[in-house]
């Protein structure tokens, strides 16, 4: 996290604790920015801007502290509203998806569109976009509690959120089963919301499917990996289908080439590249 990003999340942690607000107890909608308790959800979602409201409220151990962590950084940031990202781009489409609340299989250009969760999506999203076939990336939050979350929110680990890579990829060219394939090569599913150094729900390895197709390629992909590991092991990477779509801020979008990454070392997005991907190096 940023240091102006971690001192927002420290003094709403510390507000939090001190004073838990009434609506914590009050509300078991899911959060999100509008009266309505309506979820956000493919038939539609509601566009009102007064309050926050929970989607599901079993998302949090502690709902009273977690859900008042919540109250508290909503009213401080707003609703996101999408501006910072770039204009045309498949990220900007997805940022349209989300506040119509609305779950896509299908791209405006025609191409299919797959959902993965593999750690911090900085390198998950550079190895899909390294794969031919796969046509555009973005990074965002998913399966989560609240609508519209922001980065230091799904950081808190407080919201379910999952950090993910979306992305359209040609079929003909890629098969679903080959993309569930390239993030078990960068997992271990017997570790439980954990991918390297990162731990936290918000870093679980999922699969998060659009179509009853892509849940049986992904289906026969798992029962590989499961046969690997051998009966009895330990297995905690998800399948279920694809929630409502939240793309990240800009400045994490193709974080590791087109922004630099860290100490502005860009890393190869080209197709086919085999170098190791550095996350925080």
């Amino acid at each position: 996290i940023h240091k102006h990003q971690m001192k927002k999340v420290i003094v709403a942690l510390l507000f939090a604790a001190a004073a838990v607000p009434a609506s914590a107890f009050l509300n078991s909608g899911k959060l999100g920015w509008g009266q309505s308790a309506a979820p956000a959800t493919a038939n539609g979602a509601s566009k009102s801007l007064d309050a926050p409201r929970l989607r599901n409220s079993a998302a949090f151990s502690f709902p009273a502290v977690k859900m008042g962590l919540m109250d508290f950084l909503g009213g401080a940031t707003g609703k996101r509203d999408y501006a910072d990202l770039s204009k045309g781009s498949w990220q900007e489409e997805t940022a349209a998806y989300a506040n119509a609340g609305e779950v896509k299989s299908v791209s405006k250009g025609g191409l299919s569109i797959a959902t993965f969760g593999g750690g911090c999506f900085w390198g998950v999203e550079l190895a899909y976009a390294r794969v031919p076939g796969v046509v555009a990336t973005s990074v965002g939050y998913c399966q989560g509690a609240l609508e519209h979350p922001s980065y230091e929110l799904v950081c808190t680990g407080a919201t379910g959120h999952n950090e993910v890579v979306h992305m359209t990829y040609d079929p003909k060219l890629v098969s679903y089963g080959d993309l569930v394939r390239v993030l078990f090569s960068r997992i271990n599913p017997a570790l439980k919301d954990q991918v390297g150094n990162d731990r936290g729900t918000q870093y679980r390895h999922g699969v998060y499917y659009n179509t009853p197709q892509q849940k049986a390629e992904a289906e026969k992909v798992f029962s590989e990996v499961k046969a690997k590991l051998g009966e009895g092991a330990p297995f905690y990477t998800e399948l279920v289908q694809t929630e409502v779509y939240y793309p990240a801020e800009e400045y994490h979008q193709q974080y590791l080439w087109a922004k630099g990454g860290r100490g502005g070392s860009s890393q190869s997005a080209e197709k086919g590249c085999t170098d190791t991907i550095r996350c925080y190096g």
